[in-house]
C-alpha cells in the first residue's frame, strides 16, 4: 500500500470516520450534491483493507442513521413550505392538479418510491419533500424511510468491502470499483423505472385516458 495513504487510513480507523459518514449521508437528504454514497464505500474499502477498522456494521449504522434522519429533515421542510407553495406555486388549476397526483402517486406507490429514491442522488430529496408537501402519513414515511436508510447502509458498505476485497493491495481501485459498480446499478434503476413510465402512459393513451393523470409524472425522481 503507498506510503501517502497512511494518514487517510488513521483517520478511516478513528471515531471521526463514523461522524462524517453520519453527517454526509444526513446533509446529502437535504442538499443533494454531497458524496454520501462515496463516503460510505470508502470507508467500507478501508476497513477491509485495514482488518475491519473501522467496524462494519458500525458503518451501516452511522450511514443508516444519518440517512434516516436527513430524509425526515426534508420531510419537514416540505411541510413546513406546504403553505408558502400552496399559496404561490400551486393555488392555479395546473398547480392543484399536480399536486392531486403527487398525492395519488404517492398514495398508490408511496413506500416503492421513499425507497427506490433511496438508491437515486437527488431522488431522495424529491420524494421527500412532495410527501412532506402532501402530507404524506408521517409514520409510514418514518417506516419506509427506515428501511430505505438500513438497506442503503448494508448495500454502501457492502460495495466498499466488495471493493476493498478484490483490491487489498490499492484502496483506490477498490473505492473505483464500489463507486462504478454503484453508478451502473443507479443507471438501471433508473431505467427501469423510466421504462415502467413509459409504459404507463402507452396504457392510459390507449384506453384513451390522460397520462399524466396515472403517470405520477410530478412525482418522477
Amino acid at each position: 500500500m503507498d506510503a501517502w495513504f497512511d494518514p487517510i487510513m488513521s483517520f478511516a480507523n478513528s471515531p471521526w470516520a463514523y461522524l462524517i459518514v453520519t453527517l454526509t449521508a444526513l446533509l446529502d437528504a437535504v442538499l443533494p450534491i454531497l458524496p454520501s454514497e462515496s463516503a460510505l464505500i470508502a470507508c467500507g474499502v478501508f476497513a477491509t483493507v485495514s482488518g475491519f477498522s473501522p467496524n462494519l456494521f458500525l458503518l451501516i449504522l452511522a450511514g443508516a442513521v444519518g440517512a434516516f434522519l436527513g430524509d425526515n429533515l426534508t420531510y419537514a421542510i416540505g411541510r413546513w413550505a406546504e403553505p408558502f407553495a400552496n399559496k404561490h406555486m400551486l393555488s392555479g388549476k395546473r398547480g392543484k392538479q399536480a399536486k392531486e397526483r403527487a398525492e395519488r402517486w404517492l398514495k398508490e406507490h408511496g413506500g416503492v418510491m421513499i425507497i427506490a429514491g433511496r438508491y437515486i442522488p437527488g431522488g431522495r430529496t424529491a420524494v421527500a419533500l412532495v410527501a412532506g408537501m402532501t402530507e404524506y402519513p408521517v409514520g409510514r414515511f418514518r417506516v419506509f424511510t427506515a428501511i430505505a436508510a438500513t438497506t442503503w447502509g448494508i448495500y454502501g458498505v457492502m460495495l466498499g468491502f466488495w471493493g476493498g476485497s478484490a483490491f487489498k493491495d490499492s484502496p483506490i481501485k477498490g473505492i473505483g470499483a464500489g463507486l462504478g459498480t454503484a453508478a451502473v446499478i443507479t443507471i438501471l434503476i433508473e431505467a427501469v423505472r423510466r421504462i415502467l413510465s413509459a409504459r404507463k402512459k402507452r396504457r392510459a393513451r390507449k384506453d384513451g385516458l390522460d397520462p399524466h393523470a396515472t403517470s405520477g409524472h410530478t412525482v418522477d425522481v
